[in-house]
């Protein structure tokens, strides 16, 4: 007698069923196109240096709401789609400098696959925010300014996977950057070439080169004295190089942990004064185990200037900074939908330049709801 057959077919009296019947959950899976999950967060906290100061620091409890939403169509034929909006705001209580920061972000992208290795992508991204951030790399003195900016980039993406263990990736993109001063409105271009290996569920290797371009519309040329030149338009070239390993205990864990090193080469079209070169190295980990989450993250980066200086006298020291941040975040599910979370940020820039120096830590706890259709 012939064995029973694969997804429930049953005999009866003599006769076999033809019809297959599929497990519920791929089943589900199978009749649900479209995903819309949406999470809205708000939490309190305290930052102890808005201003990003080397002395004066600013410090303030603050308040901040975030939502996040995203509709994706499942990609179970040749396309695909998703399309995504996140947003934050920051309430500063008691900030005398700046009393609020906001960040959008939003991007969509349509997917098409003309053969199973084959999957090519156009993304279009939109952003803005409004937040205080050190630009003193771009000033002969350190300058901390509250920043408007909004932007715009999209470009194609192709990816290859012409092997198993292998895929590459090619992306070609154009950006277009205003910020509300105007100071540093600009045209962006950019190529990256990313080539990946994974032949154990536990390690994925990837490396990636990007090229990239940046004119500006209204920034003029620095002299080596650090002495803008009329008449002449600033641009800059960029080379960033990155290697990532990622490690997990296989297709079943529970825990993730990602190394990066990274290095760029940063260089003006006139004396060099922007010019500067950096290295860096990036840890993450990611642990989930029952209605727990946690999430960590630290980076390193020196950055040597090529031509700046700091300090008088006939030989000077070239300008160097030492970047270090850190954060951990730990999330607890409450129920399917609600949940709590506490997070902690640290920042340290470190200069021989001793005014271009800061501490910056920021905590908070908050609460999130979540839903998914």
């Amino acid at each position: 007698m012939a064995a029973p057959l694969l997804f429930g077919a049953s005999a009866s009296g003599g006769t076999t069923s033809s019809t297959p019947t599929l497990p519920p959950a791929i089943a589900a899976l199978l009749a649900k196109k479209w995903n819309t999950a949406a999470t809205l967060e708000t939490s309190y906290g305290y930052r102890d240096n808005l201003v990003l100061s080397s002395g004066d620091e600013e410090r303030s409890a603050f308040a901040r709401g975030a939502v996040d939403v995203l509709v994706m169509r499942m990609p179970l034929d040749r396309f695909d789609f998703s399309t995504g909006v996140q947003a934050d705001r920051t309430y500063f209580f008691s900030g005398r400098t700046v009393d609020h920061e906001a960040s959008a972000w939003s991007r969509t992208e349509l997917g098409f696959r003309p053969i199973e290795a084959l999957r090519l992508t156009l993304p279009v991204t939109a952003y803005y925010s409004d937040r205080v951030l050190d630009v003193s790399d771009s000033e002969i003195d350190r300058a901390v300014a509250k920043v408007k900016e909004t932007g715009a980039m999209t470009g194609p993406t192709v990816r290859w996977a012409f092997h198993p263990d292998w895929w590459i990736e090619a992306q070609a993109r154009g950006e277009k950057r205003y910020e509300e001063d105007r100071a540093f409105n600009s045209r962006l271009g950019e190529g990256t070439l990313r080539l990946a290996w994974s032949h154990w569920d536990a390690l994925k290797l990837e490396a990636s080169a990007t090229k990239r371009w940046r004119d500006f519309v209204d920034r003029r040329q620095f002299s080596a004295a650090g002495r803008e030149l009329p008449g002449t338009t600033l641009k800059v070239h960029e080379q960033n190089g990155e290697f990532r390993a990622v490690l997990s205990g296989g297709a079943e864990s529970n825990w993730n942990a990602s190394t990066r090193i990274m290095r760029r080469w940063y260089r003006d079209n006139g004396s060099g004064y922007f010019s500067y070169h950096e290295r860096g190295v990036g840890q993450d980990f990611e642990w989930k185990a029952a209605r727990w989450t946690v999430r960590a993250g630290a980076t390193a980066y020196r950055v040597d200037y090529d031509v700046q200086t700091v300090g008088l006298g006939l030989n000077p020291t070239r300008r160097l900074r030492d970047e270090f941040a850190a954060d951990v975040r730990i999330d607890r599910e409450l129920s399917n939908q609600w949940g709590v979370f506490a997070a902690y940020k640290w920042e340290r820039w470190r200069s021989n330049d001793r005014i271009a120096s800061y501490v910056m830590n920021e905590g908070l706890l908050g609460l999130r709801w979540s839903w998914e259709k």
